[in-house]
This record gives structure tokens, sequence and C-alpha cells, in this order.
């Protein structure tokens, strides 16, 4: 006898084969069968009729580190038909605990959720197992580089002693040893700036002796692109080590119309045998802290040497750099401030030249001062991308989709301003994109949210129907999933999102979230 049977829905099983109908029983957890006609008896029997039934979706890049401790509902996740997440991204983990302040990196990780930190991935997880913390997603752990960074020397702008690198080499050996599934990289943030080849070179050593990935926030993502995946590409060729483009875009207004460009780096090393993956998102925003339009020599040392330097002799080169970046109002435009975490409450909500003017200084002077009032930590959004960069991006079917957000709950009183819309919506919106706009079929989207991530990662059973594997399941409606959300208007539920199962019970039934809290800690094995 079966738990559930799934009837006579259009079986897209991740694998970008054509999609079938057919029926699919669920035992214990996970899927026990697959065949044009099921009628052992079961438990549950649910008509999909009419429906896709999917793998549940897998978000490759993920900040939901540690959403689940402000509440564990992580409702943005779930309703967009997320069963697990890739978290630890963009080089900082809530662990091993620092020795500096720069414990996040500028914006990825918002609200109290931060302070919860540990000196290793093992204890993070067991102090989260031992208070009984739920999740509703699984949480698939990358080691934060800068994390481990900071753990040694905080956040000093300097080349390691080789004791250092050593004493980084065993913290991250350990968390791999405890099932870490890789290292991430944020390059563009401190201290991961501060790094060299050499140390990022031996870094992805220890991970190639667990056959993991190195993941990275690239130290560049617009006219320095070329030169920043180079550095990628000599991590693996150092060491063997798989290593994965973090969302991948076109950045900077002087680089847009690239896209077929940058695209063709990617598959030209590929073609070289080089082992490099890409993810994603939808959007032609992103979202990060106030200094991520600053240039790099400036974030150097973390958050206390950046506030420094709207004061000292470095102030002059620094209002320079951003008078080139912010030289017309709509560059202003081009960047709000989502929240400032209850620090400057006069900039929450509001663009750069909206904060400019009500300040009466120029557009650089008001990004120094909301960099001051808030110790670099206020939280924004940039559309630093154009719409054709992206649906280039999106059209190749060789890179996986990821959010960059994280879980929030559906409650706006329970979010601190207005989120990037991709924390609600990424995936029904690619769904709804590769509908609309032709991108690819409904079988290769769903393999780029599913097996796609599943090759990448490695992940040994899900991402794909197969008998066998664990029972997470997304049924959805491939003619009207969609997002709703705007960035005016974010914390909006998605459409055709009709169930999604977790361990095989329903964690979102008929749309509506169910009191399952099933997601846990995957350990790579």
């Amino acid at each position: 006898m079966y738990d559930i049977v799934l009837k006579g829905g259009s079986i897209v099983d991740g694998s970008g084969r054509p999609a079938y109908v057919a029926d699919l029983a669920i035992a214990h957890g996970k899927i026990a069968l697959i065949a044009e006609h099921i009628d052992v008896p079961a438990t549950e029997t649910v008509d999909v009729s009419g429906l896709a039934v999917a793998p549940g979706f897998i978000d490759i890049h993920s900040h939901s580190d540690s959403s689940f401790l402000l509440e564990g509902s992580t409702q943005s996740k779930i309703y967009q038909g997320v069963t697990t997440e890739v978290a630890g991204q963009c080089g900082h983990t809530p662990f091993p605990s620092g020795k500096g302040g720069d414990t996040e990196p500028d914006g990825a990780v918002e609200g109290k959720a931060g302070a919860f930190s540990a000196p290793s991935m093992e204890a993070f997880v067991q102090r989260a197992e031992s208070e009984n913390r739920k999740m509703s997603t699984n949480l698939i752990l990358l080691v934060g580089h800068g994390s481990v960074r900071n753990a040694v020397i905080g956040s000093e702008n300097r080349r390691l002693t080789a004791f250092e690198l050593h004493q980084m080499k065993e913290l991250l050996d350990a968390d791999m040893r405890a099932g870490a599934w890789g290292l991430s990289l944020g390059l563009g943030y401190a201290p991961g700036v501060s790094s060299d080849q050499d140390e990022l070179n031996e870094m992805g050593s220890v991970v190639a002796k667990y056959d993991g990935i190195v993941t990275s926030h690239m130290r560049n993502q617009g006219a320095g692109t070329p030169e920043s995946l180079e550095e990628m590409y000599n991590i693996h060729r150092h060491s063997g080590v798989k290593v994965h483009i973090s969302h991948y875009k076109v950045s900077g207004k002087a680089n847009w119309g690239r896209a077929k460009e940058f695209t063709e780096w990617i598959h030209e090393a590929q073609r070289a045998g080089v082992k490099v993956s890409v993810d994603v998102y939808p959007y032609r925003a992103s979202s990060s802290g106030i200094t991520n339009c600053w240039p790099n020599w400036a974030i150097q040392g973390g958050k206390e040497a950046a506030v420094r330097r709207t004061f000292n002799e470095e102030k002059a080169a620094l209002l320079d750099h951003l008078d080139k970046r912010f030289a017309t109002p709509e560059d202003g435009d081009g960047l709000y401030v989502v929240t400032t975490h209850g620090k400057f409450p006069i900039a929450d909500g509001k663009t750069i030249r909206q904060i400019a003017e009500d300040l009466g200084v120029s557009m650089s002077e008001a990004v120094l001062e909301v960099t001051r009032q808030t110790d670099a930590g206020a939280t924004c959004i940039s559309f630093s991308m154009c719409d054709d960069d992206v649906k280039t991006m999106l059209a190749q079917d060789d890179f996986a989709i990821g959010s960059d957000g994280r879980g929030f709950s559906m409650d706006p009183a329970e979010c601190e301003g207005k989120p990037h819309p991709r924390n609600f919506g990424t995936f029904p919106r690619f769904l709804r994109l590769a509908r609309e706009q032709g991108l690819c079929s409904l079988e290769m989207a769903v393999h780029r949210m599913t097996g796609l991530a599943k090759d990448i990662m490695d992940i040994p059973d899900r991402g794909v129907l197969k008998q066998g594997y664990v029972a997470d399941i997304t049924v959805f409606d491939p003619k009207t999933v969609s997002d709703t959300g705007s960035f005016d208007d974010p914390i909006r539920k998605n459409t055709g999102i009709h169930h999604v199962l977790l361990s095989g019970e329903f964690a979102l039934r008929d749309g509506e979230q169910t009191s399952l809290r099933a997601g846990r800690f995957l350990r790579k094995r």
C-alpha cells in the first residue's frame, strides 16, 4: 500500500526529457513507482491531471543560512516550489566564528538571524538541532571563505602568512569532513577582496580532496569579468576542483549589450576542459549593501575601514569614483535603499537621488552619508543590468537558476522594507518568462531548476523524479505559473504553484502552506 498517489499528472522529471502523463506513487518518503496507471491502494490519492509534476525546485544560490532562526516557515521559498537550498554563499557563513565584526556580506543576510554563529559547521548544525529549530526547506551548506579568513586574521587587508593559511585550510578541512559541500568565495566583499590567487588555489585544493565545489561572487561582474573568470579557472587548473560562477551577469551600463560575449567566455572555457558552471536569476536588478557601488580598494579591511574612508584622506578619491558612478539623475534612481535596519530611517525606501535632494548634497555625498549613518550596513537594490542581457543569460540551457535570495515570511510586518522580489518569485518568474518569451522548453526550464543543480552539486537522491529517490516534489500549472510581485510590492504569493511535497508529505497544499516543517540539513557524504 502506498502513502500517496499523484494521479494523471504530466511528469516533468527534471532530466530535460519530454514530459509524459503518468501516476506517481510515494511510500515512506520516497518515490515508489512512476507508471501509466497505478491502481494499488493508497492512503491518499490526489488528482493532478492537467498539472506538471516536477522535482522540488533546488535553489542553487540561496542566502537562507539562518532564515529559519527567525521563523521556520521561510514562506518565500516554499511558495515558489523550492524544497532544497544551497546556502552559505558569497563567502560568508555563520561559521566559523570570526575575530572581527564583518561576519556577513553587506546586505546579503538581513535581520537578527545573523547573530547565530558557531565555531564550525558541525557546531552550527548541532546547535540548531539541539534547540529544535524547524525548517520548511532542506539546506545544503557551503563554507564561507570570508568567514574562515575572518576567523583567522579578522578583516585585515593583507597577504596571509604560511601558518595562517594552514589554519584556514584546517578549519575548511574540518567542515568538509563534517559534510559541507564546498567553499564559497565573496571576492567583491571584505575580507575576500584581500585574498590572492595562491590563497584561493590552496583553499580549492582542500575542497578537491572531498570532490566538492568552489562557488564565487566574483571580484568583478562588469568590465573586469574576463580577469575574474580567469581567477576562478586557475583554481580549477591548480587542483581540479569544480568551480561555479554565482549570479552571473553583465553589470554596469557601460557593458550593456555584451551578454553574448559573456556567455561565450563560459562556453569557451568548458570546451577547453575547465569544470565551470553558472547560475543566473531572472531580474535586471541586484541587491547588496551600500558599499557594493564602491571600488574594490575602498572596501578592503571591512566595514569599519570603509566608514573611516568617508572621513579620512581617501575620501577625495572615493568621491571621484562615485561621481563617475552617479553621473546622471538616472544613475541615482538606479540605486535605492531597501532598509537601514533602523539606523537612518530618512533613507529607507528612497533612491540615492532622492536622498541627495533631501540632504541637499551630491549623490556621491549621499552614498557616503548613508554609509556613515548605518555603519556600512544598509541594504540596497541596484538596477545594474539591462533586460536584453538578462534574457540572453536566461536563454542558456546550461545556466542553472538561483534566487540569490533568502527565506522570508509572507507577512510584510515581518520584513524590513521592500526586499528584492527575487526572494519571493524567482522560480515562477523564470517559468513564466520561459513560456512567454520562448527562452526554452518547459522540460528544459524545470531541468535548470532541478536536475542541473543536482548535477552541479552532485546531489545523490534529489533533483529528478526517479524510483527510490526522495519524494521532494512540486506540482504546478505550466499554463498559469507566474510571479506576481514587483519591486514596489514584492511580498506577493505566486500563482500556479499547487502542491509542494517534502519527503513525501505536503508542505504546500492547494496553494497554502501546511504546518509541516520537515526540512533538514543535507550533508555531503
